[in-house]
């Protein structure tokens, strides 16, 4: 799938949108349950500001070709990440599972999430060697299962750089000449279940 290839201005906004079935019954009760597997949905307002015409032009032509109802990827703003070495764990001869974290971002080194979102599959070191492939099982969630625990001491570390990506469309733009060779670009995605 195409990837929108625009890095927006900062002050991105993100709007949620749920997705709810509601049944309404004539005594005043209701019932409501998630509209499909994907509940929550979400949409972006971004901007391009001050870009000069031929980035101004290749946005509409990206946009233009989609014409709203074919699908591309798009990079939340400020999602991306990437650790080099991390350590997510201690072995101690018995236990299999670790999830792998990452720090919610440089400047908060001790607050760690789920490294999920990755590009490619990380390497996952086992004090300091490469573990292959066959020696684990990795779900999306970042939960990572050993075929055999590490022994106890072993130092488990990984390697990965990922970002948050959602598939949207995009039926709405505007574009404003501000000047010579400067215009402004107003994009909004909604995320397609």
């Amino acid at each position: 799938m195409e990837r929108f290839p625009f890095t927006p201005d900062y002050g991105a906004q993100l709007e949620s949108q749920l997705r709810v079935r509601k049944a309404q019954f004539g005594d005043g009760y209701s019932q409501r349950s998630e509209d499909g597997a994907r509940g929550l949905l979400q949409r972006w307002s971004v901007q391009f500001t001050a870009r000069k015409k031929t980035e101004a032009d290749a946005l509409d032509a990206f946009l233009r070709t989609h014409r709203g109802v074919a699908a591309f990827e798009f990079v939340v703003p400020d999602s991306a990440w990437a650790v080099t070495g991390f350590r997510f764990g201690t072995g101690d001869g018995a236990r299999t599972q670790y999830l792998l974290q990452r720090p919610l971002s440089p400047d908060v080194p001790g607050e760690l999430v789920p490294a999920t979102g990755w590009g490619a599959a990380p390497l996952v070191y086992r004090d300091g060697v490469l573990v292959a492939g066959t020696g684990y099982a990795l779900s999306s969630s970042g939960l990572i299962t050993f075929t055999a625990a590490p022994g106890a001491g072993a130092i488990l570390t990984f390697t990965a750089s990922g970002a948050q990506v959602l598939r949207v469309v995009c039926e709405r733009w505007t574009s404003v000449v501000k000047g010579f060779n400067a215009y402004d670009v107003s994009v909004e995605f909604e995320e397609v279940a």
